[in-house]
């Protein structure tokens, strides 16, 4: 039997353009789902950026009410919070919770970005204490920089309040300030700033660098 190259190049031909219409067909519905899994993934992520977006603004919503509160109670002239950051490696001080009376000058555009380096010493007590009713500010607020801070603002008196998360680190500290004397006393004010900083603490929502 006589052997015919050309029909053997032919079939082997044949095999080969089969073989790579199969792969073609594989490559293209292994890419598809590649795409569905893909798309799939990226919807995942974008509703859970919403839903973290959303609980973020709830909270903040819920801070700005406990802050609030605070103002209209203890009689301050207004009432914000510092905080540090990035937590883990913190470095800077800022506010973006701030409310105040009508009139008074907001303190949060004099601390943002604020090295904590600056103030070393009174962060350091912001961390160490748990509650300060400050009543003469050149005498209780040592560090420099800082009281010159506070006070050049028109605070005179001040009630600080460390917020702390759930491995009891510092993550802010709530502060009233009064620029005149303030009137609530040293227990209704650790009464008052205990029951806000419990409802704020845990949903205090972290600062982002373009904050």
């Amino acid at each position: 039997m006589e052997i015919n190259i050309a029909d053997i190049i032919v079939a082997v031909g044949g095999v080969i353009g089969a073989v790579g219409g199969i792969y073609s067909i594989w490559a293209k519905y292994n890419q598809e789902a590649k795409n569905k899994k893909t798309d799939y993934e990226l919807e995942k992520l974008r509703n859970e950026d919403k839903i973290r977006n959303k609980k973020r603004s709830d909270n903040a919503m819920l801070v700005f009410g406990e802050l609030w509160n605070v103002l209209y109670n203890s009689g301050a002239s207004r009432v914000y919070i510092v905080q540090p950051h990035p937590l883990g490696h913190e470095e800077l001080l800022t506010i973006y919770f701030e409310v105040k009376r009508k009139g008074v000058e907001p303190m949060r555009p004099h601390i943002q970005q604020l090295k904590i380096s600056e103030v070393a010493k009174f962060a350091s007590g912001l961390v160490k204490n748990v509650f300060m009713y400050i009543t003469n500010i050149e005498e209780q607020v040592q560090d420099r920089y800082a009281r010159s801070i506070i006070s050049s603002h028109g605070c005179c008196n001040a009630i600080i309040k460390r917020l702390s998360n759930n491995q009891h680190d510092w993550v802010g500290s709530i502060f009233c300030e009064f620029t005149s004397p303030m009137k609530i006393s040293e227990e209704e004010a650790q009464d008052l700033l205990h029951h806000a900083a419990t409802n704020i603490q845990y949903i205090l929502p972290e600062i982002k660098s373009e904050e």
